[in-house]
């Protein structure tokens, strides 16, 4: 029986090994690069800013579902405007308490002030918040984050829009909120695409009509 040659018993080369690593490289790249691509677009389809931040659609949700339940059960308005509100609504226990809905459309924190209660708090910038003025000190809910549009509009009884609110505050019976945000920054691709929410126009259910 013949003995194997030198030849057949020889490893790989060193050029076969520089293939093959740069081969692999080249895999392994191409995996990365289709992982991020997918972590970046899933991303920017969900809305996360960072692994434990609710989406803007679930703020959004959240918002109106909030509004909505203030809104219909308030007996009184005060100071409205397009982007702040107060509603006068009941107390769990009996007699009624204030809340107020304020936005802060810089993009730095703001300060909203009140009397009655008397307080001064800092809201985040583009953010709306509901302050609850039954607590001392009062109690403070960002509702929505990384606004970009927040708007109050308000209505007579027949669906018609107020575009001055001051005059006719006692005639306003029907109120609306809109919203647009977005997150994440162009710069590194992982901005959102815009999120569009809005009410319905919400009846002041306990509210009286201007006589």
């Amino acid at each position: 029986m013949r003995p194997k040659s030198k030849s057949s018993r020889r490893g790989f080369t060193v050029a076969e090994l520089f293939i093959a690593i740069g081969l692999s490289s080249a895999v392994l790249l191409a995996v990365l690069n289709a992982y991020i691509f997918v972590a970046r677009s899933y991303t920017r389809t969900i809305g996360f800013g960072l692994p434990n931040e609710p989406t803007l659609e679930s703020q959004g949700r959240r918002t109106l579902a909030n509004f909505a339940r203030d809104v219909q059960r308030t007996s009184a308005i005060s100071s409205p405007s397009a982007s702040d509100i107060t509603l006068t609504v009941p107390r769990p226990l009996g007699g009624t308490q204030t809340v107020r809905y304020y936005y802060n459309n810089s993009s730095s924190p703001g300060t909203a002030i009140g009397t009655s209660p008397s307080y001064s708090i800092s809201v985040p910038g583009q953010s709306l918040v509901r302050i609850d003025c039954a607590t001392s000190p009062v109690t403070v809910l960002t509702m929505h984050s990384s606004l970009l549009t927040c708007v109050f509009t308000y209505y007579d009884d027949s669906g018609n829009p107020y575009t001055t609110y001051t005059n006719y505050q006692i005639g306003i019976k029907q109120l609306s909120l809109a919203l647009t945000s977005q997150t994440g920054k162009s710069a590194n691709n992982t901005q959102t695409r815009v999120y569009q929410v809005a009410s319905p126009r919400l009846i002041f259910r306990n509210k009286s009509l201007l006589p």
